[in-house]
């Protein structure tokens, strides 16, 4: 049987105008993913780029560039208000994002070793006194940090890292022994010690009863040959020159042991071959200067 004249021109027509209905979706999907995908690319950069922790200038700059707009932002912090109300949720809050879960929250504290000495009471507030004044001689150009850095090339950095420890142990008596030759000997309390060239994050043991914190110690007298101990009297301490308990004589004490970290003076061994006494004049020959400078700077620390 034939067809009509005119009949397959409407057919060709009725076919192309179902099949151009049918291309829409598909049309419209695409133009969709090419959306999203465009989003998660400006997402992505934006993620790697944005630190909330920083202070730089071109942070506020930075996050304005993401225009995604609308309140189902996938950049949408915690509880941000918002000025229209919405069906799905509270009017003023928006949801926290899981995609903004992952950011490192702000640090509290950059200096945590300030945060735990500040930790320690009245001696801890003394060493940080110390360890600021330390800081400040290293980070200069004298001949002090000269020294230090024939052995590390950034001291003070290395410096920063130490941590410090209180030994509530340790003794607080200054021995006093009479030998057979009618030699006298005293024994200071030790100041602070630390293990020989540990460098970076080692900890410093600082004597609570010692000569950082104290001018004077009661004496213990005692015979070479044994017998019974009994006190007389008491006698000053001293960091190498400076009176125990100044802040000279603690600056002095913690380059001291920072010499040991670095490795920079050798083990002091027996203070009755005076290698401490001797270590702390080799500190002095590079930082005298900068050490009795401690005295007449004021310092103001902030408690943080």
């Amino acid at each position: 049987m034939r067809s009509a004249p005119g009949s397959f021109p409407a057919v060709a027509v009725a076919v192309l105008f179902l099949a151009s209905l049918g291309s829409l979706p598909a049309f419209s999907q695409s133009t969709q993913f090419l959306n999203l995908e465009a989003r998660s690319l400006r997402l992505s950069t934006f993620s790697s780029s944005y630190n909330p922790c920083s202070n730089d200038s071109n942070h506020s700059s930075r996050a304005s560039q993401v225009d995604i707009p609308g309140n189902d932002s996938l950049l949408a912090p915690c509880d941000r208000s918002v000025s229209s109300p919405s069906d799905a949720i509270p009017v003023g809050v928006v949801p926290c994002n899981p995609l903004t879960q992952a950011t490192i929250p702000c640090s509290a504290s950059s200096d945590i070793v300030r945060d735990d000495l500040n930790t320690m009471g009245k001696q801890g507030q003394k060493i940080l006194l110390a360890r600021q004044k330390v800081l400040e001689i290293l980070q200069s150009e004298n001949a002090c940090s000269e020294w230090y850095r024939s052995k590390d090339a950034d001291p003070a950095a290395t410096f920063r890292t130490l941590t410090f420890t209180l030994d509530h142990e340790g003794e607080g008596y200054v021995r006093y022994t009479n030998e057979p030759d009618n030699m006298n000997i005293f024994r200071s309390p030790y100041v602070a010690k630390v293990m020989q060239g540990q460098g970076s994050n080692t900890t410093v043991t600082i004597n609570a009863n010692g000569g950082f914190f104290y001018q004077m110690a009661n004496v213990l007298k005692t015979h070479s040959d044994g017998g019974p101990l009994y006190l007389q009297g008491t006698r000053p301490l001293h960091v190498g020159p400076y009176m125990g308990g100044t802040l000279n004589a603690q600056v002095v004490a913690l380059l001291h042991e920072f010499g040991h970290v670095t490795d920079l003076l050798p083990p002091d061994r027996d203070d009755y071959e005076g290698k401490s006494r001797q270590n702390t004049l080799e500190v002095l020959r590079f930082c005298r200067r900068e050490v009795e400078s401690s005295e007449t700077h004021h310092l103001v620390l902030a408690s943080r």
